[in-house]
């Protein structure tokens, strides 16, 4: 989810190495809760149905005690799913609901480390004064009032609620495929050999990546004004003939569509 108040933050670890994260907002926060309600839901309706069964299966003459304990143990079920579901999940699955692992975010805390046990019980806790007076009221203020996107259980408990790099890449790589695709640039026949490929450096890439994030977001004319020079630039590192760029745009992106597996992790 692409949210215009996400923030990024700078996080320096005990072993003065400096993170960057970006913060989850208010949008990619709500939508992981609501598929974890979603989940918890349908879990609740299955334990709802097997007591409903096991109650009536032995309500007859035969074992009616055995559904009152049936009922009970079922009971028990449910508040411990409830009350547990988002301290379990967090502590035992690296800072992550299911429905926070779905988006790409994670729990962790304020010095970039792994989210502990004690500090998810907190958090998890302090919930109970997030949701007051009603859907998350308070919580929401607090998120909208903070620079780093903390809910009042969040900063008790010192922690942050981040999306992962990974998840942030693949997003960004399907935008860009869609932007690529509205763009319907022609396919170009590019040969490059593998000794020509080596060439490229850090520096080169750096600068093809750059013109290329711009696509979805630039207007034509100006991306083939800056296009020209840079697929000159490349023309010559690989070793291609000038004319090649004719069409400057059209060329930096099969250039980058060949070179994407050596660069992209």
């Amino acid at each position: 989810m692409n949210e215009s108040l996400d923030k990024e933050v700078t996080v320096i670890t005990p072993e003065q190495v400096q993170l960057q994260f970006q913060t989850a907002g208010i949008g990619s926060r709500a939508a992981a809760h609501l598929m974890d309600v979603l989940i918890l839901t349908g879990i609740n309706a299955i334990l709802f149905l097997f007591a409903i069964l096991m109650s009536r299966l032995y309500s007859g003459n035969w074992l009616p005690a055995l559904a009152d304990y049936i009922l009970a143990i079922t009971i028990v079920l449910w508040i411990v799913l409830n009350l547990g579901y988002f301290i379990g999940t967090e502590a035992f699955m690296g800072g992550q609901t299911l429905g926070k692992k779905m988006l790409g975010l994670r729990v962790i805390q304020n010095n970039g480390q792994s989210a502990t046990f004690l500090s998810v019980l907190i958090r998890n806790l302090f919930r109970l004064l997030d949701i007051m007076p009603a859907f998350y009221f308070i919580g929401v203020v607090s998120i909208f009032l903070s620079s780093k996107d903390k809910r009042i259980g969040d900063m008790v408990a010192g922690t942050i609620v981040v999306i992962e790099a990974r998840f942030e890449r693949m997003k960004r790589r399907k935008q860009l495929v869609r932007a690529l695709t509205r763009k319907n640039y022609p396919d170009i026949a590019l040969n490059i050999e593998d000794s020509v490929r080596q060439g490229i450096t850090a520096k080169d890439w750096q600068l093809l990546q750059a013109w290329i994030e711009r696509v979805p977001t630039m207007p034509d004319v100006k991306l083939a004004e800056l296009a020209a020079p840079i697929a000159h630039h490349f023309a010559n590192k690989l070793n291609q003939n000038a004319e090649i760029t004719h069409d400057a745009p059209a060329f930096l992106v099969k250039v980058h569509e060949t070179l994407r597996e050596d660069w992209e992790v």
